[in-house]
């Protein structure tokens, strides 16, 4: 097995922190739709994890960014999460977009108020060779370091009920995760999951100080290139990584 994934937090087809009303200008909009799209389409990931991403509303300019983006990146296969929404008016989450097919979906949002808008999505890969393993794509949250554990404790207590399969965890994880108890660290040790300690700056474009943005992976699954993509289309960078079976 040989896959290539990528993670982006998309800031709701905004490229960089601007007012809102900018997200009602649908021209504006749909160019930095576009420009994400063909970054994707570009690298041609097997699987894209994205962050911020949002279905059709008001506050989307009524465009449903993520139908917009795996259409034009050519991802047939489309599983997303609203974490956050009041019908009509905004429909925010994470996605998964993906060339082969998700089965054994999942979304979960944390939080018991709707104005929470962090979560993840699950999915497991339909590969042409037999069962891939599980993708998740996660956004937690920014502020505080307490929130950020108990929702990566109640993903690592969801992932754990599901079949046991390799796991790839993609996102925007709001911590630099220098050790300790981090969410990176917590997962990894959790899940029995890796990830290379290399990765550059991923947040603010265009002076990228802090690694917010992960690709993580089962200890059965070895990196074969992970690194930070220069293109400027969020206040993100994207990341990519390419994977094989750790005995190959």
């Amino acid at each position: 097995m040989r896959l290539k994934v990528l993670t982006l937090n998309v800031a709701h087809g905004a490229p960089f922190a601007v007012p809102m009303p900018f997200l009602r200008r649908r021209t504006a909009l749909l160019g930095t739709l576009d420009a994400v799209a063909a970054l994707l389409l570009r690298e041609a990931a097997d699987v894209v994890a994205l962050q911020e991403a949002d279905r059709a509303s008001l506050f989307s300019g009524r465009v449903d960014q993520v139908e917009h983006i795996a259409a034009r990146a050519g991802h047939a296969h489309v599983h997303h999460g609203v974490h956050s929404g009041v019908p009509g008016l905004f429909a925010q989450g994470t996605a998964l977009l993906s060339r082969h097919r998700l089965e054994a979906r999942e979304a979960a949002h944390f939080g018991r108020d709707r104005r929470v808008d962090k979560g993840y999505v699950v999915a497991a890969l339909a590969m042409e060779d037999g069962p891939g393993p599980d993708v998740v794509s996660l956004h937690l949250d920014p502020f505080s370091a307490a929130v950020r554990q108990r929702q990566v404790d109640r993903l690592i207590q969801a992932l754990r009920q599901r079949p046991n399969r390799p796991r790839i965890v993609l996102g925007d994880f709001n911590a630099e995760d220098a050790g300790g108890d981090g969410p990176v660290a917590r997962l990894c040790a959790a899940l029995e999951l890796h990830t290379p300690s290399e990765g550059e700056p991923t947040y603010p474009v265009p002076h990228a100080r802090q690694r917010l943005d992960w690709v993580l992976a089962s200890s059965t699954l070895r990196f074969t290139r992970y690194a930070r993509l220069p293109d400027a289309v969020s206040d993100h960078h994207a990341v990519v990584a390419e994977l094989t079976e750790a005995d190959r």
